[in-house]
């Protein structure tokens, strides 16, 4: 499909002024019967960019999951599962060889008896989004979430302050092509932002694969892959306040 005559261009070749005007128009959208403020809903958004978290992982992300002293942040809600010690699998068939659960132990706290489990991941959070986190946070329940709203409702606001702000943007994905703000994008905005800001460094592609929590693909990744201190230490030299 081509664009040319909309004058559509690549969502993560958004410049920075584009993305902060529309962070600013975003803070317009909320009213004041929605669940989040509009500053909310703006650090929101930042809060995916800044961690790259999903934003089904972000809505899930309590108080309690943030080490404010190390920048850790534990994701509760990750999209891949883990398979429980208590089950057993088994091959469907021998052509496609999918693993269907044969046996589960019901009475099991972790899985429930569903034999598999979103296990915990780790990520950071950069120096340079701390104090707002930290300002917001201040008086919540460490079991309160930090951002109480859908991820429909999200979607809306968003698709409706990139059109505010005049983003006419697309990403051409295998199944569709997605015109207008979709709430993945602020993940690929993490990513393009370490690509650049880590471009002198000879871990670049490890460093985001490690913000980004992606799965190790070869079997030498699994010896030459980063530490989580690696990523923070490049994070507070990069984003020093």
């Amino acid at each position: 499909m081509l664009f040319d005559d909309e004058n559509f261009v690549e969502a993560t070749s958004l410049t920075k002024e584009q993305y902060q005007g529309f962070l600013q128009e975003l803070e317009k959208i909320p009213t004041p019967k929605a669940p989040i403020s509009g500053q909310a809903a703006r650090l929101c958004i930042e809060f995916m960019e800044d961690t790259g978290c999903r934003v089904n992982e972000t809505i899930h992300v309590r108080k309690k999951d943030i080490d404010w002293d190390t920048r850790i942040l534990t994701v509760t809600q990750p999209k891949s599962e883990k398979e429980c010690k208590c089950s057993r699998w088994m091959y469907r068939d021998q052509y496609t060889r999918i693993r269907v659960l044969e046996a589960s132990d019901p009475n099991c706290v972790i899985c429930h008896g569903k034999g598999k489990w979103k296990k915990p991941q780790k990520t950071t959070i950069t120096p340079r989004l701390i104090p707002k986190l930290l300002e917001y946070c201040g008086k919540m329940n460490e079991d309160g979430l930090l951002f109480p709203v859908s991820r429909q409702r999200l979607f809306k606001w968003s698709k409706k302050a990139g059109e505010n702000a005049g983003l006419r943007i697309f990403q051409d994905k295998e199944e569709k092509t997605i015109k207008g703000v979709f709430l993945h994008l602020f993940r690929a905005l993490c990513s393009k932002r370490m690509k650049v800001d880590a471009q002198n460094d000879p871990h670049v592609d490890e460093l985001i694969a490690k913000k980004l929590r992606h799965a190790v693909t070869f079997v030498t990744q699994r010896y030459t892959k980063i530490d989580l201190n690696y990523l923070l230490n490049w994070e507070a030299k990069t984003y020093q306040l």
